[in-house]
């Protein structure tokens, strides 16, 4: 991996310049604040300096300058505080745009990106890199922003006690800056190689603690722990070597900027020696000048030692930041569909369909379809033979490389996607409960439906019962942590369906989490919600597939065999032996 370059850091600086819309009052005070706070500050140094050498001859009528002193220290305070409120008030403004733009796209990213990334690296990103980039803008910009101000200022004030002094400041600090950036350019391998190490880790322990149960039941504790030491040990290594690299920065800084300072103080000791010799250098130059440009000295390399310092919070939130705006600028759910569909879909049709995840191997080849209105079609065959893509692209959770699903004669891709879905009621094997109550989760598609609409889908999906077993009834908090059986989950996902009343409802295996007299139960209600309504159905267990008007046999993609059960059994084809197996 490349270390980061100086185009690309201006990328990063680039990237956060829409977040700073609408906040350009709060960065102008925030520079004015600096400038009276590092200003009132610098100002101490000149008037002790002032102090000194007016004890230096004898006169100590010096309160005067103490209580002007004071007065610089408590304008100071004050005007850093207001500078460390605005700057905070403004990263925090920031990193909520930037939390809210990741999670909105994260949501409407493609489904082919959520699939092929972590899920827990995914919402790494979401919390804790966005959390580095905050700690990074408050730190690390916040650094740079006063430094830069005192920087400025302690240069005035040393140019008015001695040019030649000031001049040779001038003269070594590239010598810091160019150690630090050094140091730096090599750094940020490090810290994208940590922020990698702990996404794998943290994807790896959210697979873990959600899969708990298969886990224990297989016996395989250890060897997850092992996995777990293992990922844990890279973190490590890598968490080592990004602190490592970065702690290189610090002392390197400071061994340059007190040889500088030591520099000064020989210099300025050389003047104070041969101020008569020297006059045209050292003229006017005295011991409580000295002593106020070796406090300035000592402050004008201040900053670049808290900048040093800042790095690591910096280079973090710039490895964040990466990943961040990865995620961001991902590809998103494309819709350019702007035809509509009218209110009903009569007609669903797939024509020479062919669909490939990796644009390698085809998943689905040379499908055509033509779904009648009403009918109930059941896609069957064995794991990996496309049944559930075939739903996925009806879905438009993925598009077809070529052809595509055709609804009222038009192309699906050509429709508004938000539009399609309203038509489509889908129930799949995989149980989501939002944490809420049982109501609010059987509404979850109907936010609008009345409390007697929600039980009365309910009872059509045979769930009623248990829900009034429930403590709390229909008020009960339920997620998919909670205590609830799989069977009942899907109960729920299932009355969501018979409340939504789709025109055209997708059974991904809805059944399969049931068991076998709430499954004889459901299919009556299915029965009555699917009437009038056109119906795709996947399903492994062949005998709920029965009563289906058409029957699609797949197998590597294609289409081996179609036709009603009886039609299918009579044939005694593939679909015969599947039966059969099942029955054995």
């Amino acid at each position: 991996m490349k270390p980061t370059t100086n185009k690309k850091a201006a990328l990063d600086i680039k990237a956060l310049l829409p977040y700073l819309k609408g906040s350009y009052l709060s960065i102008f005070l925030s520079f004015i604040f600096a400038t009276i706070s590092v200003g009132a500050k610098m100002a101490i140094p000149f008037v002790s300096g002032l102090a000194i050498e007016k004890m230096k001859n004898g006169d100590f009528e010096i309160m005067g300058h103490l209580y002007l002193i004071l007065i610089f220290i408590a304008v100071g305070a004050l005007f850093r505080y207001l500078f460390d409120y605005v700057t905070s008030f403004l990263a925090q403004k920031v990193v909520k745009r930037m939390r809210d733009q990741l999670f909105n796209s994260l949501v409407a990213t493609s489904i082919g990106y959520i699939d092929t990334h972590e899920h827990g690296d995914l919402l790494l990103r979401l919390i804790n890199d966005i959390e580095n980039v905050q700690t990074g803008l408050i730190t690390g910009v916040g650094a740079l922003y006063e430094g830069a101000v005192q920087i400025l200022i302690t240069l005035v004030f040393m140019f008015m006690l001695n040019y030649l002094l000031a001049l040779t400041v001038i003269l070594l600090t590239p010598i810091s800056v160019v150690v630090s950036k050094f140091i730096s350019s090599r750094n940020a391998k490090y810290f994208r190689a940590q922020n990698k190490s702990m996404g794998e880790l943290t994807a790896f322990s959210l697979e873990s603690i959600t899969n708990i149960e298969a886990i224990q039941s297989y016996g395989l504790e250890e060897s997850k722990e092992e996995k777990f030491e293992s990922l844990n040990s890279g973190v490590k290594s890598s968490n080592f070597k990004a602190l490592f690299a970065a702690s290189w920065i610090n002392p390197s800084t400071r061994l340059v900027n007190n040889t500088i300072y030591a520099s000064i103080i020989f210099l300025g000791a050389l003047l104070l020696m041969h101020v008569s010799d020297w006059n045209f250098v050292a003229g006017g130059f005295t011991v409580g000048a000295l002593s106020s440009f070796l406090t300035y000295s000592y402050q004008y390399m201040t900053p670049f030692n808290e900048i040093a310092d800042a790095a690591m919070d910096v280079f973090y939130a710039s490895a964040s930041l990466e990943r961040i705006n990865e995620t961001i600028h991902a590809k998103k759910d494309v819709d350019e569909g702007k035809m509509s569909l009218g209110k009903s879909i009569d007609t669903l049709e797939a024509k020479d369909m062919n669909f490939s995840y990796d644009g390698k191997r085809m998943i689905i080849k040379d499908f055509n379809l033509d779904v009648y209105k009403g009918h109930k079609i059941a896609l069957v065959g064995p794991t990996g033979c496309g049944k559930t893509t075939v739903i996925n692209l009806l879905m438009r959770f993925y598009d077809s490389q070529t052809g595509g699903f055709y609804m009222n004669g038009i192309d699906s891709k050509l429709t508004p996607k938000q539009e399609m879905r309203c038509h489509i009621g889908m129930v799949l094997q995989e149980t989501w409960l939002e944490r809420g109550t049982i109501a609010q989760n059987i509404a979850f598609g109907k936010p609008e439906a009345s409390m007697e609409e929600i039980v009365a889908a309910a009872k059509k999906a045979h769930a009623d019962e248990f829900i009034r077993r429930m403590p709390k009834g229909y008020d009960s908090i339920v997620s998919n942590a909670s205590g609830m059986s799989m069977g009942e989950k899907q109960l729920l996902c299932v009355a969501r369906i018979m409340l939504m009343e789709p025109e055209i409802v997708l059974l991904d295996e809805a059944t399969s989490n049931i068991d076998l007299r709430t499954e004889l139960a459901l299919a009556g209600a299915f029965d009555e919600l699917m009437k009038g309504k056109t119906s795709l159905v996947v399903a492994h267990r062949l005998s709920t597939i029965k009563n289906s008007d058409l029957i699609l046999v797949m197998k590597d993609g294609e289409i081996m065999e179609q036709g009603n059960f009886k039609q299918l059994m009579d044939k005694n084809g593939f679909f015969a032996d599947l039966y059969r197996s099942q029955l054995a």
